[in-house]
């Protein structure tokens, strides 16, 4: 069918071709029937090939014209007209004056703006509760984009193409490896083959919002395949890191909308919305909550008290034994990861400033690893709320003025709090600033979690209130020092006693990791046990229980070194 003129599909005269893409052409075009301009979308003859197409085609379009509802195109007819060349196959749908949001987002873009925060929070909410209704009618997207979403002369936004991925989803496109949707807004379970569900949808959705508030997505590359595997695999970059006038609560916001497991993310579009009225409240027209802290008022997230204490299962940590070796962790970091650490340390609170550094931790990001977050646990810190979330029981915990208060109450066991989001970090640098609290027994020890698969296997760096640092992975219920030999804990005249906040930090790169006490490089080991996993704070009790104040957690990327560091 070519772009032709005052042609006539069915009782309907075609005017002009308003738009192609890879599945149709849409044409506007004139019912004389009912005497109004329609817009008619025309699928590619090619795709009617599969025997089963027409069959799915109807029983689609029947779904989709059934909706009603003001943010989603009403379909008003549809039909299969058998041609020589092939079947066309058309919806015939409302005509909407107005521009995409793709164009809408370039034109903004050209003329050197950004939407002011009101428009992006109406059209969010337009496209939030268009996606709300289609789940509660058990119809999913599966192409959210800009391109399908059309801004009203009136300002109004309406998703299209409802039910078009589904139609076209053949047995040779739903095969184990293939995919479906757009690759810039694809969420990372449809990169990997999966059909997606509902909250792949609101994956696309925060892709779209993230777009808005920063002019590009948070992955974008010519190469799709690359695209792809940064939904897997890349963690997505920091608003406030690139736009200096958003609050981390927009951090926190995308660390939940963009979360790689479906199961963190919002599980409806009524939740995500909700959300954004904390990130845009009333009135609209003014909206200021992602402006930092210092230039606005806002309410204290709820104040967590020491929660109910569970079952705690010794895990025999090896505090004074040597172990058998079974497998580890990772290291080995150049210059640049080195850096990364040490000026993030040496700005830390209570650090040693090493005397040959003294820039400023903000200005690393830019230079080497981007910062993923930052766990300050003030009382308006957005990540609080994945720290208290708990995966397991052994750990009563409270947020104070000082930081986040952790304590183990049984003797002689090893317990975990791991970041409560399903994230696997593989080359990274984690910083944490924390003390053993006085009055714990002084073997008792806490450090860094990573490569964290679940309480019998993860890898851990770590001190005590002696004066002593260890390293060890857990595999299998097993606990390996990974320095091998007679090693176990080493007494470092770097390592502050009970009471004094100890800076400790690992950077893991290409099988190996590097660790830090107060600047001070202590150790470097290989292992290839886990090549991936959560992060979190580990806490070991000796004979009573053992305190740990957090004072803050940072994780930053790992970037490979151009030479080797000295010492």
């Amino acid at each position: 069918m070519g772009d032709v003129t005052q042609a006539r599909l069915g009782r309907y005269e075609l005017r002009e071709r308003i738009g192609a893409g890879g599945t149709a052409r849409v044409y506007k075009a004139y019912d004389p029937t009912l005497g109004r301009l329609v817009a008619i979308k025309v699928l590619y003859e090619h795709l009617a090939e599969d025997a089963t197409f027409q069959e799915r085609f109807e029983r689609e379009a029947k779904i989709i014209a059934a909706f009603n509802h003001p943010n989603i195109v009403q379909v008003f007819d549809f039909s299969v007209e058998p041609r020589a060349e092939g079947a066309l196959c058309y919806m015939v749908m409302s005509y909407i004056p107005g521009m995409t949001l793709r164009t809408l987002l370039e034109e903004t873009a050209r003329r050197g703006e950004s939407l002011p925060n009101a428009r992006i929070l109406s059209i969010m909410r337009d496209i939030a509760a268009a996606l709300g209704y289609a789940h509660e009618h058990g119809m999913v997207h599966r192409d959210v984009k800009p391109g399908n979403v059309i801004i009203r002369d009136d300002g109004r936004a309406i998703l299209t193409d409802f039910g078009i991925a589904r139609i076209l989803r053949t047995e040779r496109l739903t095969q184990q490896g293939v995919t479906t949707g757009t690759p810039i807004y694809m969420s990372p379970e449809q990169a990997a083959g999966e059909p997606g569900d509902a909250r792949s949808d609101l994956y696309s959705l925060g892709i779209i919002l993230f777009e808005m508030m920063t002019g590009s997505p948070p992955f974008n590359d010519d190469n799709n395949l690359s695209v792809m595997l940064k939904h897997l695999n890349t963690p997505i970059p920091r608003l406030s890191a690139l736009r200096g006038t958003i609050s981390a609560k927009a951090d926190a916001f995308f660390s939940r909308a963009l979360a790689k497991n479906p199961s963190d993310r919002f599980q409806t579009a009524s939740e995500l919305a909700a959300a954004l009225a904390g990130l845009f409240p009333e009135p609209q027209d003014d909206v200021t909550n992602l402006l930092p802290a210092t230039n606005r008022s806002a309410a204290a997230p709820p104040r967590a008290g020491v929660g109910e204490r569970g079952k705690h299962t010794s895990l025999a940590i090896p505090l004074l034994t040597p172990r058998t070796p079974t497998a580890g962790i990772i290291a080995l970091v150049g210059v640049a990861a080195v850096l990364i650490v040490i000026l993030l340390m040496a700005v830390a609170r209570n650090g040693v400033v090493s005397p040959e550094i003294q820039a400023s931790v903000d200005s690393v990001p830019s230079m080497t690893g981007d910062i993923y977050f930052t766990s300050t646990f003030a009382s308006d810190d957005p990540f609080n709320e994945y720290w208290l979330r708990a995966q397991t029981n052994a750990l009563d915990s409270a947020l104070t003025p000082q930081g986040l208060l952790l304590e183990n109450p049984t003797p002689n066991t090893a317990a975990t709090r791991i970041f409560g989001m399903s994230t696997s970090y593989e080359d990274i640098s984690i910083a944490m600033n924390a003390q053993l609290v006085a009055g714990s027994q002084r073997a008792s020890a806490y450090g860094i979690v990573f490569h964290y698969q679940d309480e019998d296997n993860y890898c851990v760096f770590a001190v005590d209130g002696v004066g002593r640092f260890s390293i060890w992975t857990r595999a299998a219920g097993v606990w390996r020092e990974l320095r091998g030999g007679a090693e176990h804990w080493t007494e470092s005249s770097t390592v502050k006693p009970t009471g004094e906040t100890n800076n400790l930090a690992v950077t893991v790169l290409n099988g190996e990791f590097t660790a830090y006490v107060n600047n001070r490089r202590v150790t470097r080991v290989s292992d290839s046990t886990f090549t991936g996993g959560q992060i979190g704070i580990y806490i070991a009790s000796d004979n009573g229980d053992a305190r740990v104040l957090v004072e803050r957690y940072r994780v930053f990327s790992s970037v490979p070194s151009m030479t080797s560091p000295s010492g």
